[in-house]
């Protein structure tokens, strides 16, 4: 019987071939509209021209490790009080009543206005953007463990009392589980806005990072470079996305693909 040739299996997955085509597309899109004249942006091929250049510097790499650190540090750090925080509300009415409304007036408070006071209270710049980043995906997260604690069908609650379930079966074994489709949707909800807010930040007070990159780029007057730096931007949060994506499909076996 003659063997099968092995290949991954995104390879056969519809998606991936998909969302190539859309990002072919959008780069012949792009070129188009820079041949006819309709863009004063550097096309594609002026874009790949500089890359070279740009990624063998040392700096270039740099950058992306710091906005990660910064990006992954305070993401973290929200996760894990966020989730923490979002259960026991969610298990508790009283601790419910008691602190949402204190969520509901910070909540709207854009991260970048917390600038200001996160210079005066934190020592470093670094632990200034660290703060940001932990402020803009705080609340995305908290909002949406809620969500999923809501949603949990409470007749479910109800029939796993009447067998004489523990409280602590029921929290790691119903409201948890499901909870955890809402929790990462709040990931990667709060994934893309932490690399928002640290790339505003890093444009105003670092001296590395993407953001720095990108501002650098448009001081010096290279709009490669720039469009580069925006790209560079996008793909990391394009990429942190997908983490977060895996990291729910190995938590939550369960969940049907569609």
């Amino acid at each position: 019987m003659p063997m099968r040739a092995w290949r991954p299996a995104w390879l056969a997955n519809p998606a991936f071939w998909q969302g190539l085509a859309g990002l072919v597309g959008f780069f012949a899109v792009w070129a188009l509209a820079r041949r006819i004249g309709w863009l004063v942006l550097p096309g594609p091929g002026e874009v790949a021209a500089g890359l070279p250049r740009l990624v063998s510097e040392p700096t270039y790499w740099l950058s992306w490790a710091g906005s990660a650190q910064r990006v992954f540090a305070g993401f973290a750090v929200a996760a894990i009080l966020a989730v923490a925080l979002g259960l026991a509300m969610g298990i508790s009415a009283k601790l419910r009543l008691t602190t949402f409304p204190v969520l509901e007036l910070l909540r709207p408070i854009p991260p970048l206005a917390w600038l200001p006071l996160s210079i005066l209270f934190w020592p470093t710049s670094e632990a200034t953007m660290t703060f940001l980043t932990f402020m803009g995906a705080f609340f995305p997260i908290i909002i949406s463990v809620l969500a999923g604690i809501d949603r949990v069908d409470p007749r479910y609650i109800e029939a796993a009392l009447s067998l004489g379930s523990s409280r602590r079966a029921i929290f790691w074994r119903i409201l948890l589980p499901g909870a955890l489709p809402y929790v990462f949707t709040g990931f990667a909800i709060a994934i893309g806005i932490t690399w928002e807010v640290v790339i505003a930040a890093e444009m105003a007070s670092a001296t590395n990072g993407l953001g720095y990159l990108t501002w650098n780029a448009y001081v010096n007057h290279s709009l490669p470079g720039i469009i580069i730096g925006m790209l560079s931007i996008g793909f990391a949060g394009m990429a942190s996305s997908a983490i977060v994506v895996w990291l729910g499909r190995r938590a939550m076996p369960w969940q049907t693909r569609t």
